[in-house]
């Protein structure tokens, strides 16, 4: 791994430490603050739209201002965002501040096109997997953490304590090399051959089908372990340590994959299998099982991502991950709230759609994901390290 790509590793697992302090118990505190399951799943989508809105002009600005300028940016408004949170009262407050914290997530574009030029001989797949799994390192202790400091003091609390490693973490950036702008084609038009790219286009299509499918059953599962298997507050926290722990296995495992699409039929088959095994026990061995398998969301993220490369110019991957990253965060904005309305009708029903459209899911990308390496093994290799 490259001098920089183990700074930004860094940086994400102190993020990841941070983040983790409250985002797997986010819902109960949305809770807390008196939203219903609807208002818990417009929340989220709102969460989710303000990032999905950032993402293009993210990836534009990354390619003609330079990646680390908009990364440093990003954990630095990430920092601001959480101490908003912690010091709102209620929820008009709150959501805004929410907002703010997920507009941040622009960084992911400009990110993985730092990681991908940073990444030496290794191949995209392998180093935005071996990085962004410094992220889910950072997260396997603080959901517990997390959980413990808001069963005992409240979960405003656990905000607030990621305050500190949100800094820390944006001061590591600071340390990283920038990268050169890659000038515009000849002709000037930067991007007039992207939006004529109909394999990424299409692809588009099918990274956006695949990921509301897997985040359907998501974002309201801490609710149905609180309210529906009866578990406190602590235990939810710990399963999102063992999240993390499988994420972090994930990224190291299935990042060594010579084929993403591989990594993407196992990301729904995970997935899938975690939603059928909450709805048919509340064994606590078997709820460590589905927080493991949860963790195909983020494995079939980073496998999209993986794609991008062989689809794309060197001088178009900000806007390309920017692009993709927005068909994330619509799957994150419009999930949420078709789980929220599901949810009020009867708490089981966004974990068995979920798991149908898992299922219905596979097909279709075992069809028409693409067949081939992101970038061969000897094009990786004629890469001079970084």
């Amino acid at each position: 791994m490259s001098r920089d790509n183990r700074l930004v590793t860094l940086a994400l697992l102190l993020w990841g430490l941070g983040e983790g302090l409250f985002i797997f118990v986010q819902p109960l505190y949305l809770r807390e603050l008196g939203a219903d399951p609807v208002g818990i799943g417009t929340a989220l989508s709102l969460a989710a739209a303000s990032a999905g809105l950032a993402h293009l002009p993210a990836g534009y600005l990354a390619d003609h201002l330079g990646r680390k300028t908009m990364l440093v940016a990003g954990f630095g408004l990430g920092a601001l965002a959480a101490l908003l949170m912690f010091l709102a009262p209620d929820l008009r407050l709150f959501v805004p501040a929410l907002m703010l914290y997920n507009l941040t997530g622009f960084v992911l574009s400009p990110l993985s096109a730092y990681i991908t030029e940073a990444r030496g001989t290794q191949t995209v797949q392998r180093a935005l997997t071996l990085v962004f799994a410094g992220f889910w390192a950072g997260s396997i202790i603080s959901p517990a953490v997390g959980g413990w400091i808001g069963q005992t003091v409240g979960l405003r609390y656990s905000i607030g304590a990621s305050l500190l490693l949100f800094l820390a973490s944006t001061g590591v950036l600071l340390l990283l090399r920038p990268q050169p702008v890659v000038p515009a084609h000849s002709s000037g038009a930067r991007y007039a051959p992207l939006l004529r790219n109909r394999p990424f286009l299409g692809f588009l299509v099918l990274t956006v089908t695949v990921l509301f499918a897997l985040q359907l059953g998501l974002p309201l599962m801490p609710n149905f372990l609180q309210e529906v298997r009866g578990l406190d507050l602590a235990l939810i926290g710990l399963l999102g340590s063992v999240n993390a722990l499988g994420v972090t296995a994930a990224n190291l495992i299935f990042g060594r994959l010579s084929r993403p699409r591989i990594g993407l039929l196992i990301a729904l088959g995970a997935v899938g299998g975690a939603l059928a095994l909450l709805l048919a026990t509340g064994s606590l061995p078997m709820l460590f099982g589905v927080y493991v398998l949860r963790s195909g969301w983020n494995l079939a993220v980073s496998m999209t991502l993986a794609q991008v490369g062989r689809m794309v110019s060197q001088g178009e991957i900000g806007l390309a991950y920017g692009i993709l990253e927005t068909m994330v965060a619509l799957a994150q904005m419009l999930a949420p709230l078709a789980a929220g309305a599901l949810y009020a009708a009867q708490p089981a029903l966004p974990f068995q759609i979920g798991l149908g459209l898992c299922l219905l899911a596979l097909p279709l990308a075992w069809r028409f994901a693409p067949r081939r390496d992101a970038h061969s093994e000897p094009e990786a290799a004629a890469r001079e390290p970084v």
